[in-house]
């Protein structure tokens, strides 16, 4: 997995990282070409210099203007890190070394990586930032004289520390953010995923071209069980009710709670001779729960409703009313059974 895989950033945080990416780049050739014309800057390679600026800036045009970041795989995060150390080595070396004011660039640099990339590679960044601070001490005879080595003693510390702080903040900031994420698509009283789960695992089998086989569960007597029993009960029920439809379904399958005393069966890929022999399984799983539970005075069975995809339906808005019409029709038409697009004529 790639840094933003690991990190998990969104779409969002993606296309940030792209336009930073891009700001970054238009800063630095702002700045090469800048350099050139203040005064006292002496003994600069000025055909470097311009080359390097002119680099930055086309590419951070492309950041900005032409690329999609949420659609790119791992050159397009890596190019620019990779590019814009050795850019900001070239840079230093061709304006003085440890006197470059380019030389400061290494700090953005160092956010960016540590806060964009997964933390098992921001750790390969962050001594490569360093290297390129300390560059100017292999081939500027001077650096020592000036008292650069000084000021790396604070400086490479510093970005140790610095990248190591935004590292945890950032896996915090993350994990805070996935938790929200999976309380957000779980249901507290049965955790099972809730409606809004059951929707993302549809559409992406979708948009992968798989079939998919919906199933609607909805109790029968359910009520009763609340009016005789008490809501306790009534929790209970639905508790063991998820346990037992998990133990329907294969490891693969998907069991959800899409509110009160219904819920959903999905399964992918799915052809109608399983549909059948799983709700079969359902209906008599639901009627050993309701003996087992001993639930005196009420009668506790299932209606259940399914539809394909993509033979019922088109979208997922239409196989959830497919499968929700057929699952309708199996109540009124008696309860304690299962009905398809294709055995109700009013879904068809």
């Amino acid at each position: 997995m790639g840094p933003l895989e690991t990190h998990s950033l969104d779409q969002d945080e993606r296309k940030l990282a792209g336009k930073l990416a891009g700001v970054l780049f238009l800063t630095a050739g702002l700045t090469a070409v800048m350099l050139l014309f203040l005064p006292g800057i002496e003994g600069v390679h000025r055909s470097w210099v311009v080359g390097l600026g002119v680099g930055c800036l086309a590419w951070a045009l492309f950041c900005l203007t032409v690329a999609r970041p949420a659609q790119h795989g791992l050159w397009f995060w890596h190019l620019p890190a990779v590019s814009a150390l050795a850019v900001t080595a070239g840079i230093m070396a061709a304006t003085g070394g440890d006197d470059s004011p380019a030389r400061f660039y290494v700090f953005f640099m160092l956010v960016y990586v540590t806060y964009f990339f997964a933390r098992r590679e921001a750790l390969l960044y962050l001594p490569a930032c360093v290297a390129v601070a300390v560059s100017p001490l292999f081939y500027d005879g001077t650096a020592l004289d000036d008292g650069y080595l000084g000021e790396l003693i604070v400086i490479c510390p510093a970005y140790v520390v610095l990248g190591a702080l935004i590292m945890d903040g950032r896996s915090l900031h993350v994990a805070l953010r996935e938790q929200a994420r999976m309380l957000s698509l779980c249901d507290p009283l049965t955790d099972l995923p809730n409606r809004r789960a059951m929707v993302e695992w549809v559409g992406e089998r979708m948009r992968r071209g798989a079939s998919v086989g919906l199933m609607l569960v909805d109790l029968d007597g359910f009520k009763d069980v609340n009016t005789v029993h008490g809501y306790p009960a009534g929790d209970a029920v639905l508790r063991e009710t998820a346990r037992t439809l998990r133990s329907c379904v294969r490891p693969d399958d998907v069991v959800s709670r899409l509110g009160g005393d219904e819920f959903a069966v999905l399964t992918s890929p799915a052809d109608p001779d399983a549909l059948v022999m799983l709700s079969d399984r359902v209906l008599a799983g639901v009627r050993g729960m309701a003996e087992r539970l001993d639930l005196a005075e009420v009668r506790l069975t299932a209606s259940v409703g399914w539809a394909l995809y993509p033979d019922d339906a088109d979208t997922i808005d239409e196989l959830i009313a497919a499968a929700d019409i057929c699952m309708r029709g199996a109540k009124q038409t008696g309860k304690d059974r299962a009905l398809s697009a294709v055995d109700w004529t009013p879904a068809a």
